[in-house]
């Protein structure tokens, strides 16, 4: 058996937004035609250390794979020095159920989340909107603005996070990279920088 591992940034490397967006789409178009296997997710509690696993299987129709997306919140774990969240992604061969695939979750996650929000904007929004609003800075954050400035000429951005710091370091952070303009305006309020 020939299992390969791929970290975060191999993650990164092997699905360019745009590529995703086009999946996501596919992905979307699959699950409301019923072409997805994708029961309710399961959940395993630690009550000694206030901690959950959650498992998340899924399987696209006439795929040649299946996964499994395993998450794990153990709240105690920064006061170790440890991320609280975990996550990582097992993928199967769907003709023989051999792994063929480990995946660190957490990346995939939020390109997967970003994607998600580019194929709604480039199915839903107007051709020729240019302006978006970011509220919050977390990861999910950057993956959505590059996902919406994949699909649309944006030439204004404007975040929003209740804390400034962290606003002003996702700015600094996400302006000028790749589709992404080079002025992001911080604004001291969501509604501001929706308007």
């Amino acid at each position: 058996m020939s299992l390969r591992i791929l970290s975060a940034a191999d993650v990164a490397e092997a699905l360019p937004m745009a590529a995703c967006i086009e999946g996501m789409k596919e992905a979307f178009a699959q699950l409301s035609a019923q072409e997805v296997d994708m029961p309710l997710r399961s959940r395993v509690s630690l009550p000694r250390v206030g901690g959950v696993a959650i498992f998340m299987p899924a399987y696209m129709k006439g795929s040649d794979d299946l996964a499994i997306k395993v998450v794990s919140w153990f709240p105690g774990n920064p006061a170790q020095g440890l991320p609280a969240i975990h996550a990582a992604v097992l993928v199967l061969d769907a003709g023989t159920g051999q792994p063929v695939a480990l995946m660190e979750g957490g990346s995939l996650t939020a390109i997967r989340t970003g994607a998600g929000a580019g194929a709604a904007t480039d199915l839903l929004a107007r051709e020729d909107a240019t302006e978006v609003a970011i509220i919050g800075s977390g990861v999910q954050a950057r993956t959505q603005l590059e996902a919406v400035c994949t699909v649309r000429p944006v030439s204004a951005v404007r975040v929003y996070s209740p804390n400034l710091a962290n606003a002003e370091a996702f700015a600094s952070e996400m302006a000028g990279r790749g589709p992404i303009p080079d002025i992001i305006t911080v604004t001291d309020s969501a509604g501001a920088a929706v308007r």
